[in-house]
């Protein structure tokens, strides 16, 4: 199991490996909005403050989506973003 930290919520959490950050949020009850868990709507957007090297790559949508929402280097999208080891993330609530 995997130690992330959702910095919103202040919540360590365990999370399998290969857990999006959407899933680790809604599997713990915490509030992440998505709309369509594709990586288009980009609702579920969130800040990754520590451990980006250990997220999947950005995909093709993600990165357009990111894009044309002029989102920060240090930004994802939670349906998209799976957890490979430990990682801070800020959720905005």
């Amino acid at each position: 199991m995997l130690k992330s930290h959702l910095f919103a919520f202040r919540s360590d959490l365990c999370v399998k490996e290969g857990t999006t950050i959407l899933v680790a949020a809604i599997q713990n009850g915490l509030q992440l909005r998505h709309d369509c868990t594709e990586g288009i709507c980009g609702t579920d957007r969130v800040r990754v403050v520590a451990g980006q090297e250990n997220l999947t790559a950005k995909t093709q949508n993600e990165e357009l989506t990111l894009e044309i929402m002029n989102a920060r280097e240090e930004e994802r999208l939670g349906c998209i973003a799976h957890m490979l080891g430990d990682v801070t993330v800020y959720i905005p609530t």
